[in-house]
């Protein structure tokens, strides 16, 4: 007789909603101490929903403003200097993170996904370079201060992107998962994270690449068995990217993620 067994559930964090206001000035209260913005409500609220899962993280697109206001060089929207880095607010958001699980990853949207001009560079491969090398001090200021890594998101990603960002702690996720996007993240790392609606694409990706871990993002029961056929069992995760944040979401999540085996 075949057995149930539990898949580990990781989070790719979400879009938390705005709090209101009696909520927000309870927690604002709370904070004299330490401080924080709305911003920081936001992630401690995310990973308060999240308890009990195998990875934790915070962040999600609607972190490019914490990121945006770590660049230094920037003036109305264009980056109008060297980049430099002013990581204080993302060094708090780790340290509060880190509380809540000592493996606590961050979830942040690509740079170009920023939406920052060039008026400085005025040469595309420059201009990226020159964000990404930002990036990587900025991630290594998060580590410093207790994020274990981080997920790099966004719907696709530039070749420099794809080059310059990834490494062990750093991980690319498609939004859409389209088969474009996917395969450019499979010629720099091995997992695949993928939503489940675009299951479909995976034969024709395993055909051309070597996929060591696949993590599917809102997979149901059904779809975990389907994954027999290609994976094993231990090369299995169930992965959640709340789109409105809340508790329910992630028992959701945690309670389709299992196979018989």
């Amino acid at each position: 007789m075949n057995k149930r067994r539990n898949l580990p559930v990781f989070s790719f964090g979400g879009e938390e909603p705005d709090p209101n206001v009696p909520d927000l000035a309870a927690w604002a209260g709370r904070q004299k101490s330490v401080g924080g913005d709305l911003l920081s409500y936001k992630v401690e609220h995310s990973l308060q929903d999240q308890a009990g899962l195998d990875r934790l993280a915070y962040g999600g697109m609607y972190y490019a403003d914490r990121m945006r206001e770590s660049v230094g060089g920037i003036r109305s929207g264009f980056l109008r200097e060297e980049p430099w880095i002013c990581p204080d607010s993302l060094r708090a958001d780790a340290s509060r993170a880190a509380r809540f699980s000592r493996k606590v990853w961050a979830v942040v949207p690509s740079p170009l996904h920023l939406k920052i001009e060039d008026g400085i560079y005025h040469d595309r491969e420059e201009y990226e370079s020159a964000l990404c090398r930002t990036y990587d001090l900025l991630m290594r200021e998060m580590r410093d201060a207790g994020v274990y890594g981080t997920i790099i998101i966004g719907e696709q990603f530039s070749v420099l992107e794809r080059d310059l960002l990834p490494g062990r702690r750093v991980l690319l996720h498609s939004l859409s998962g389209t088969s474009r996007s996917v395969s450019g993240i499979l010629e720099v790392q091995n997992s695949l994270s993928l939503p489940a609606r675009r299951l479909g694409i995976l034969p024709d990706l395993l055909d051309e690449y070597e996929v060591r871990s696949i993590c599917v993002i809102d997979g149901t029961e059904t779809d975990f068995a389907g994954l027999l056929s290609y994976f094993d069992a231990d090369a299995m995760s169930a992965g959640g990217f709340s789109e409105c944040g809340g508790k329910e979401y992630w028992d959701g999540v945690r309670e389709h993620a299992f196979v018989f085996v």
